[in-house]
């Protein structure tokens, strides 16, 4: 690590806690769940090594061969994601109007939702069972674990303002130090009882498929918390890079893991009656305490990695069409995928306290957790197949073995959970089947809305006829429209004709690539239609927010002849109806739900940076 850049490893250091904070206090539960739940198996020898053996395969293979190794490189400009993934999987846009559903658009949008499910119950999870090793020290902390718990929500939802790079300073540290406190555990168990690392031959598990047969796919459920927050690593990539997070997962996180997973196997093996807290059975009686703050604090950060991966799937949906506008906060200046979305925010503050309240333990909420990342990872996989195949071209020979191979634990996981529905996994699947219809709607009524205003646009010719023996008086008109190959609606008022007839007319399209992020020296496609009109076409990436500021930047330096100094913007205020046509109109609950999102979506005005005494909207009736 000695050829490391001072920034590198500042970055390695925050993503130790905002990246790994979630899979890092997994050894809190994983190992014991996998002998003490419903679908669980007994403690003997042999099955304490086939489940040490399972859950080390899994961190080699999904966590360093899937997605350190593969999807880390499967960035689009150094985001991750799921939706980094479609947007590759997206023929590139032409206009505003947001891209159609494919198949794999809506596995993968489904998926997304499904991290928010994760994102909703994590937080509530980890600090409640972090808050509940008080019990360790004295029963009689119990009836203050519910107010606590939502107490230390609320803080950690209220410092997400300040970034994740200024968290990630101050989480870093303690992330380290729990990382090194669990290996040190861990290898003096070890030490004990040496002979537990004989599970790192996958022979282990493999006798544990053959002699279980389909039950052994009930204990992945237990087993895949070894992993929950994997899906999470792939979503924060934008936020400290590749090189970083596999720095902090090789040197940090993989070495402490597999000491206190090994470390746990081996306190069993010695005595089998530690299974009922294997964790704290590692600590030294005199270190306990100390050990039960350092698992608290720990658990608390564990939330940070879910938040923030939200917040990047929250802009990239924006951004590729499937959300409204949300107001969203630039934290860093140095790092563009550093990100913080109040309304985003408070929403998952909102659903955590209650879940909190409504759950009140650890192994209430354990029946919810695990479901909603299991999908995630398994749409990720199939994202990524289809990737390899369409854009990157690999042969099926190469292609095929490597999906299959991360199928063969995506699927067990999938299968492990699936038993959870009932006990508490319908809370992860309502949130997704909310977002996933908002995604839907939004994405269908925004574009029979862009279809309903082009519907209503002029021809230029007509609009060159009727302006062309006009004087010019020195002014510049804005037209803001999604249809940069028409005269916007606006243009047909019959006051807009008398009015602009003699002024410098700029028909201003917003579009976003199938990209990130765009240089600015391609932010711009200027085209002179006509001497007083032309046709500008302003490119963002899907990481990026529009600004006027941007745009007359950029006008100024490519055409100083235009006036600029004061002009006008004129925007369409679109009135959405019913369509009258049965077949092709939204069914009702979408149009409704999309009207009422259109009110809550933050105005394309305050999202440009528009001056409030510029603008002149003009209404319009839409049909959707």
């Amino acid at each position: 690590m000695g050829n490391l850049t001072p920034r590198t490893r500042v970055l390695a250091l925050g993503a130790l806690g905002v990246v790994f904070g979630d899979i890092g206090t997994s050894p809190l539960y994983a190992f014991q769940q996998c002998f003490t739940t419903e679908h669980s198996v007994s403690v003997t020898q042999q099955n304490v090594l086939a489940v040490a053996s399972l859950i080390f395969w899994a961190l080699v293979i999904v966590v360093c061969v899937k997605y350190v190794t593969f999807l880390l490189r499967a960035d689009y400009d150094g985001q991750g994601g799921t939706l980094a993934l479609l947007a590759q999987l997206t023929p590139k846009r032409q206009s505003s109007i947001p891209p159609k559903l494919t198949t794999i658009a809506v596995i993968v949008l489904f998926g997304s939702a499904m991290l928010y499910g994760d994102g909703a119950i994590t937080p509530a999870i980890s600090v409640v069972s972090a808050i509940e090793g008080l019990d360790v020290w004295t029963t009689a902390a119990h009836p203050f674990i519910v107010p606590i718990s939502v107490a230390i929500l609320a803080v950690l939802f209220a410092v997400q303002r300040r970034g994740t790079a200024t968290i990630g300073r101050y989480f870093g540290p303690v992330t380290l130090l729990w990382f090194l406190a669990i290996g040190v555990t861990g290898a003096v168990a070890i030490a004990h009882h040496p002979t537990v690392l004989v599970a790192l031959n996958p022979v282990y598990a493999i006798g544990f498929f053959i002699h279980y047969g389909f039950r052994s796919f009930l204990i992945f459920g237990a087993v895949v918390l070894c992993v929950t927050g994997v899906e999470a690593l792939y979503a924060d990539l934008g936020h400290f890079g590749r090189v970083p997070i596999t720095i902090a997962w090789y040197f940090i996180v993989l070495p402490s893991l597999v000491l206190n997973y090994f470390g746990q196997a081996a306190m069993v093996l010695g005595n089998p009656a530690a299974i009922s807290n294997t964790f704290y059975a590692l600590v030294p009686r005199a270190m306990l305490i100390p050990m039960v703050v350092i698992a608290t604090a720990a658990t608390v950060i564990a939330s940070q990695a879910l938040i923030s991966g939200v917040f990047s799937l929250s802009n990239q949906a924006t951004q590729l069409g499937f959300a409204p506008r949300l107001r969203t906060i630039h934290t860093s200046r140095h790092h563009v995928g550093q990100i913080y979305i109040p309304g985003v925010n408070l929403a998952l503050a909102i659903a955590c306290i209650a879940l909190v309240l409504v759950f009140r333990s650890s192994n209430a909420l354990g029946g919810a957790y695990g479901l909603a990342v299991t999908i995630t990872m398994l749409t990720t996989t199939i994202a990524f197949a289809q990737l390899l195949r369409t854009r990157r071209r690999w042969p099926v020979y190469a292609w095929v073995p490597l999906i299959a191979l991360f199928l063969c634990w995506d699927v067990p996981f999938f299968t492990g959970n699936a038993v959870k529905v009932i006990s508490g996994g319908w809370v992860p699947l309502l949130i997704a089947f909310s977002l996933f219809t908002v995604f839907v709607t939004w994405n269908r009524g925004r574009r029979r809305l862009m279809e309903s205003l082009f519907a209503n646009s002029m021809p230029i010719e007509q609009f060159l006829r009727e302006s062309g023996k006009a004087r010019p008086n020195g002014s510049t008109a804005f037209f803001i429209s999604p249809d940069a190959n028409n005269i916007p609606f606006v243009l047909r008022h019959q006051w807009l004709r008398e009015h602009i007839a003699s002024d410098t007319v700029i028909i201003l399209t917003f579009t976003y690539a199938s990209r990130p992020f765009v240089h600015k020296s391609r932010r711009l496609e200027i085209e002179r239609v006509a001497s007083r009109l032309y046709r500008v076409k302003a490119v963002y990436g899907f990481m990026e927010e529009p600004k006027i500021c941007d745009v007359l930047s950029g006008l100024r330096a490519e055409r100083p002849e235009l006036a600029l100094s004061h002009p006008t913007y004129y925007l369409a205020s679109p009135k959405i109806v019913r369509d009258e046509d049965a077949h092709s109109r939204l069914p009702a609950f979408q149009s409704n739900l999309y009207y009422w999102m259109t009110r809550i979506a933050r105005p394309l005005t305050d999202s440009l940076g528009l001056p409030a005494d510029s603008i002149v909207e003009f209404g319009v009736e839409a049909r959707i």
